[in-house]
């Protein structure tokens, strides 16, 4: 760019010279130097090129025309067309500056939006967010403080390049720090030096860490006041209009997450407080069942912990776990009705996962559950029901629900036969892992998890 901005100020400065007397407005052909130096290069690439610009325009003048040494006409037109030259390059150079900021800060904005709209948790979302504030305000660390339960502690809840011992370094109270009963009442405040100002809590923490200078931004929604965005410096600083306009922007997008999480948390209670009716309505007409379904969550979630699986696929699995004998409520009112040999009560036995994904399927927020609850009974080898499938064609979550439901049948068999111990039953479980019937790795983690509580206890 440099040399094609070299190369059009001596082209323009050819045809002037050649054409100039014709038609002087040719010396506005230098605007375009100008304000492509202006684009790229900014401020100073704006004022060389003006100034050079002027100049060879002042020296085509001068030169190419009868003027004398000294001739105060020309040397007024050079100067006026120098200041002119200069300012077009100036104000070039700020309005470009200027929509660079806006689209930076537009394209920032837009990110966090879609860090929103594509999760309903927290702790995606926040971590995001905490990140963009640092970052596009050329901060060392940030920090996202919410308010806790009772409304008179700020918790920390997403940070950025932050250690865990700045984090762990103790409470902080509103009613003991007034930098932040200020920000939960809308304002913004900037620190200029945290470890010499009386209002700083920890002092001794912040220089440890490395920080010098903190903005405090208040996350609202509304007239709900929710957190504090914080971002620090590792030298002192005044941060700008434009930050602090960006970082109020990034905290209402943390106050929008929030809210939707929070409206999120309302319903996913609202089906958890369904489904747990539901098992209970089952297991009501059997009072030896009593209690299964939450005993095999229990196991279940034991195991997905010890597998390391997502938030949601926990989530996914605690639904399918307390739900995956569903089916059975509609065995049951059959067997009720109508008395049948052995062979048939079976038969409507094996059917029971059938039935339960046909029950859930109605209930879209369950689907990634539902292939959990009509596969909970494949058999590794493929000798399982209903449709005999082998290995890890089996999903994951039915495989977990398999070693959990045996488990539970195993030291809670209710009609079937003695209870086994723990230990005996465990034993068994890895017997039918050695031959194929269950999952060997979860058997194995279940047994890891099991002896992790064990210790605990």
């Amino acid at each position: 760019m440099t040399i094609l901005i070299a190369v059009l100020l001596a082209g323009i400065s050819w045809f002037v010279w050649n054409f100039g007397e014709t038609a002087p407005s040719y010396n506005h052909l230098y605007y375009i130097p100008i304000v492509l130096a202006a684009v790229f290069f900014r401020y100073v690439g704006a004022a060389i090129t003006g100034v050079s610009a002027a100049t060879l325009s002042g020296f085509i003048t001068f030169f190419g025309s009868n003027a004398m040494p000294g001739d105060k006409d020309i040397a007024l037109d050079i100067a006026i067309r120098l200041a002119f030259f200069f300012a077009i390059g100036i104000l070039t150079a700020g309005l470009t500056t200027m929509l660079a900021l806006r689209g930076e800060e537009a394209a920032t904005l837009f990110s966090a939006s879609q860090a929103v709209n594509q999760s309903l948790r927290l702790e995606e979302v926040l971590p995001a967010i905490a990140r963009m504030a640092g970052e596009i305000s050329d901060g060392r660390a940030s920090l996202i403080r919410l308010l806790g339960p009772k409304n008179d502690e700020l918790l920390p809840a997403a940070s950025w390049r932050l250690s865990p011992n700045y984090l762990a370094k103790g409470p902080v109270r509103l009613a003991e720090n007034s930098i932040d009963e200020n920000v939960m009442r809308g304002e913004v405040v900037m620190i200029s030096d945290v470890r010499r100002d009386p209002r700083t809590a920890y002092p001794e923490e912040a220089r440890a860490e490395g920080i010098v200078s903190c903005i405090c931004v208040p996350i609202q929604r509304g007239g709900r006041y929710l957190g504090v965005l914080r971002v620090y410096s590792d030298y002192p600083r005044h941060w700008s209009r434009h930050d602090q306009r960006l970082l109020r922007a990034l905290a209402s997008e943390a106050a929008v997450a929030i809210e939707n999480a929070q409206l999120h948390e309302n319903l996913r209670r609202s089906y958890w407080e369904t489904v747990r009716s539901l098992t209970r309505a089952i297991e009501a007409k059997d009072p030896q069942a009593l209690g299964h379904s939450e005993r095999v969550t229990g196991y279940a979630l034991q195991i997905g912990r010890a597998l390391q699986l997502s938030a949601e696929e926990m989530e996914n699995l605690r639904f399918a776990a307390t739900l995956h004998d569903i089916g059975k409520i509609a065995v049951e009112e059959q067997l009720v009705r109508t008395p049948t040999s052995q062979a048939y009560r079976e038969a409507l036995e094996r059917n029971h996962p059938l039935v339960g994904m046909s029950i859930l399927q109605p209930a879209e927020f369950l689907g990634p559950a539902i292939a959990a609850v009509r596969y909970h009974h494949e058999n590794y080898d493929g000798s399982g029901y209903p449709d005999g499938l082998k290995g890890e064609a089996i999903p994951l979550l039915a495989r977990i629900l398999g070693v959990a439901n045996a488990f539970d049948h195993l030291v809670n068999p209710g009609y079937e036969g003695l209870a086994l111990s723990p230990e005996k039953a465990l034993e068994e479980l890895k017997h039918q892992a050695d031959t194929m019937l269950l999952d060997a790795k979860i058997v194995e983690a279940f047994a890891d998890a099991l002896g992790r509580n064990h210790q605990a206890e």
